[in-house]
This record gives structure tokens, sequence and C-alpha cells, in this order.
């Protein structure tokens, strides 16, 4: 009898051991994560914890509950949240964002996103330099910033509350782009800022059916204003 090849050996042992290449369904409560078949592992940032265990391609679902974390999403994953009216991610530090990605094609839906108040310039929902990512049915409130595009393009921000974002000097905004192009934002509402929608060198994006109301705090404010920005499509905005 032959002996068996070593590399189809290798291959079969790495199968049985970690499974094949396809994406994992994760799962976070406020004490830890799990997979589907997992161990669970406590954490007192399981949300971070599950995105550094994650690989690309895999889906994360995060309970009901109030997080306490700064989450860095550096992999292209499905992060969803229970909804928005249950799921509340607070930070810890005023001088980080509470959700950054900085990485394409991911996806963020179902969460509340708050509290980045302080002595620096730091959004709740952060995009830095990203592309083709899906932003849709989150609050993101009480930061200097709601959602913030920065040199990010084709993206889509679908359905979101950004309110009561707010700054010392009433420079907060609720949704803002700056350098980011061809984006699509639809169905959002951004109330109780300083500015509602504020694109600053941003072109080639499509603004339809948002609201913005409200947005004049102490007598400084704006619902949609564009700065030195170009060729936007804006339809049936309130």
């Amino acid at each position: 009898m032959s002996k068996p090849n070593g590399i189809l050996l290798v291959l079969a042992l790495w199968l049985v051991f970690c499974g094949t290449a396809s994406a994992t369904q994760f799962y976070v409560n406020e004490s830890g994560w799990w997979c589907d078949g997992g161990a669970f592992y406590g954490s007192e940032t399981p949300i971070q914890s599950a995105v550094t265990a994650a690989d690309n391609g895999d889906s994360i679902y995060v309970y009901n509950g109030s997080y306490y974390e700064n989450v860095d999403v550096n992999k292209r994953l499905t992060l969803e949240g229970e909804g928005a009216d249950v799921v509340i991610v607070h930070t810890v530090s005023s001088s980080d964002q509470v959700i950054e990605v900085t990485v394409d094609y991911v996806s963020i839906s179902g969460f509340t996103v708050t509290g980045t108040r302080g002595s620096s310039y730091k959004p709740a929902i952060y995009l830095n330099n990203v592309h083709h990512c899906n932003i849709y049915d989150n609050i993101a409130s009480n930061s200097q910033f709601g959602i913030y595009l920065s040199s990010s393009s084709n993206n889509v921000l679908q359905n979101n509350t950004a309110n009561s974002n707010l700054y010392y000097d009433y420079s907060g905004c609720g949704i803002y782009l700056s350098s980011s192009s061809n984006n699509v934002l639809q169905n959002n509402t951004a109330s109780d800022n300083c500015r509602g929608i504020y694109l600053y060198q941003s072109s080639n994006n499509t603004l339809e059916s948002n609201i913005a109301n409200s947005n004049n705090y102490l007598g400084e404010g704006y619902g949609i204003y564009l700065g030195s920005s170009s060729n936007n499509t804006l339809m049936n905005n309130t």
C-alpha cells in the first residue's frame, strides 16, 4: 500500500480541526461572545473581541444590552444589532470614535451609538477612507458628529437617525461628509444638531428623502449645508 500524500494529509487534518472557509456566524451578549457550535468566551469588550476573532466575510449578531467600548472594525464584516431601540454602544473614551470602520465592504445596522463629546472632534460612527459600506437603521447621538465619512466613496447611509450631536463651539453635526463622493444618503433623519447634513469638499453624492429639521442650536445651525461641494443631487428632502 502506498503512503498517503503528505499534502493531502495535512489538508485533511486542517479541515477536521478548522472547518471549511465558509463564513462564520458570531453572537455577542453583554458578557461575551461565541460562534455557531463553539465555546463561550467572556469579555468586558465583547463586540471588539468578536471582531478580533472573526475573519473577513463573517457576521456578528449583537443581542440587546448596553455595551461600553470603542469598536475598531478592520475586517470585512456584517455587524448587526438586535435593534437600535435595544442595543446601545457607549463610548469609554471621548478621545476615540465609538465605532470606526477602516476597511471596505462593511455593513453596520441595528445599533444606538452614543457619547463622544469631549475636547476633540470625534464621531459616533466613523468611516475612514473606506468604500462600499452599508450603514443603516442606526441611531447616532450625543457626539460631536453622528455619522462621519472621511475620504470615503460609494457607501450607502439609509434609515439612520442622527440627533443631538453638538459641540461646545456649536459645530456639531448629524451627518458629515468630508472629501467623500458618490455616496447615497437616503431616508435619514438629522434633527436637534447644530448642523443636520453637512457636505464639505464632497461631490457627486445623492441625498434623497432625508429629513433635516430643528438643527439650530442656540441660533447657530443649518438643515443641509454644502461647502465647496458640487454636482450633488438633492431630491425630496425635508
